[in-house]
């Protein structure tokens, strides 16, 4: 099997062209469509009916740093709650800290 120069496409040997240049390498092509649309210049991978295959992506780098990210805000909520939950439970021993104390002073008034 032989490539296409134009448009990549794999071609048995004994069907399309076989050019060789004075420089010693071989073009081959497929059609003489390839052969026309390569003599005018034109880019194979501007043109329309050439079938390229789509690069496919590496999407777990992607994912990888997504879920950086969402473990991240996970954490930084955690840490809110925490904080939040810290406030609460030192509001609360306060208040309890003036009662005791105001009970205490209620007693002592009493005696």
């Amino acid at each position: 099997m032989v490539n296409c120069s134009f448009c990549k496409k794999n071609y048995h040997e004994h069907k399309g062209l076989v050019l060789f240049t004075n420089e010693g390498r071989t073009v081959n092509y497929c059609s003489s469509k390839c052969r026309r649309n390569d003599d005018l210049g034109r880019d194979s991978k501007k043109v329309n009916w050439v079938k390229r295959d789509k690069k496919v992506k590496d999407f777990s780098r992607k994912t990888e740093k997504i879920n950086v990210k969402k473990e991240e805000k996970v954490v930084k909520k955690e840490d809110k709650v925490e904080k939040k939950v810290e406030e609460k439970v030192e509001k609360s021993d306060k208040k309890e800290v003036k009662k005791v104390e105001g009970q205490k002073s209620g007693k002592s008034a009493d005696k």
